[in-house]
């Protein structure tokens, strides 16, 4: 009887352990920016895609890719609706409901640039010639410090790189800025070429780009293994492979 009991009481142990072991799909909050994550044929590729799916597969975790825009990721992150994110910039407001693991993914050096029509006679040659412009940002986007911080300029917020491009064509804001591997992939060849110039102004400083938990999420009690996982695939040369091959 003795025997049963203890049996019986192992049994329970193992199994509570079993169910208390996280087995939810891993929930990528991911914005469409090509090369990095687009939708084609069903599936989420590109290279955020590949990173973050190789980092959970070391880990024997599974991963769901939620599509929102860039400020209902962050929102999704900070309520706990969504595990993570990629590729994203570190700052104060963001550590509030944001833990980041150790490293950066990537380190941006192309340069932020700033968009204008081709038939427009508009000279931004310095930060003082964006003031009284209307100037396309993409809503709850971070750039460079001055600039997200200049309460002066009239900054008009949109959900995603198409309404940025198309409201400049159609004359509804006279710039945007963002770095030119963003904005290609979403116009045609011919219209980038005849339709839209760079200015002369650039803001050319390099950013890191980070994978960052929600401190909300379930996961986030493993984000040293995560860390540590990442570190490897650095070290090892495995996420500059995914790169290399895209």
């Amino acid at each position: 009887m003795k025997y049963i009991l203890i049996r019986g009481l192992c049994l329970i142990v193992i199994a509570f352990s079993a169910s208390a072991e996280n087995k939810a799909p891993l929930i990528v909050a991911t914005y469409i920016e090509p090369p990095y994550s687009y939708y084609i044929d069903d599936e989420f590729a590109g290279i955020h895609v590949k990173i973050i799916t190789l980092l959970a597969e070391k880990l024997n975790k599974q991963v769901k890719f939620v599509q929102c825009p860039f400020a209902r990721c962050l929102s999704f992150l900070e309520n706990g609706q969504a595990d993570v994110i990629i590729g994203i910039r570190k700052t104060t407001e963001r550590l509030q409901y944001l833990t980041y693991l150790e490293q950066p993914i990537s380190t941006q050096t192309f340069p932020l640039q700033f968009y204008i029509r081709q038939d427009s006679d508009l000279n931004i040659a310095n930060y003082s010639d964006l003031a009284k412009l209307r100037i396309g940002t993409l809503r709850a986007a971070t750039y460079f410090d001055r600039f997200d911080r200049d309460q002066s300029l009239n900054k008009v917020e949109v959900v995603n790189y198409n309404q940025l491009i198309q409201m400049l064509l159609k004359d509804r804001i006279d710039t945007f800025l963002e770095r030119e591997e963003s904005v290609k992939p979403w116009i045609d060849h011919v219209d980038y070429k005849q339709k839209i110039k760079l200015a002369d102004y650039l803001y050319n400083k390099s950013v890191d780009g980070y994978i960052a938990f929600s401190k909300k999420s379930t996961f986030i009690n493993e984000i040293e293994q995560f860390s540590l996982m990442q570190n490897q695939l650095i070290k090892n040369g495995d996420i500059q492979a995914i790169r290399d091959n895209n």
